[in-house]
């Protein structure tokens, strides 16, 4: 899959926050914490609601493992929480989100 993918009420915890234990500003951008999740290898993002912290995480976990955990908690956190998941291209090869931009328009 090559596009980000969105799980609306959904979080899970793969044994701590892999970049920054006690988060990120609540206010960087979807675009700025996505950066970091690349430059940082971590295939997930993860937004505490809707004035809550950004979180990085699942660094060298199978990206599936962290799918299917997500998706059997879907629903099951409170408004406002969601998790991103990013493609694995992006992770390997270290390119931008800006780049992916470029290429879908």
């Amino acid at each position: 899959m090559s596009t980000i993918e969105r799980f609306l009420k959904s979080d899970i915890l793969i044994g701590r926050n892999d970049v920054e234990r006690r988060g990120f500003a609540k206010t960087m951008t979807e675009e700025e914490i996505i950066q970091l999740a690349i430059k940082n290898s971590c295939p997930l993002v993860v937004k505490n609601g809707k004035k809550g912290k950004w979180y990085l995480r699942g660094r060298g976990v199978p990206r599936e493992m962290i799918r299917t955990r997500l998706t059997d908690n879907l629903g099951t956190s409170r408004d406002g929480v969601y998790s991103l998941l990013l493609p694995e291209h992006l992770l390997v090869v270290g390119i931008t989100i800006d780049d992916v931009m470029t290429e879908e328009n």
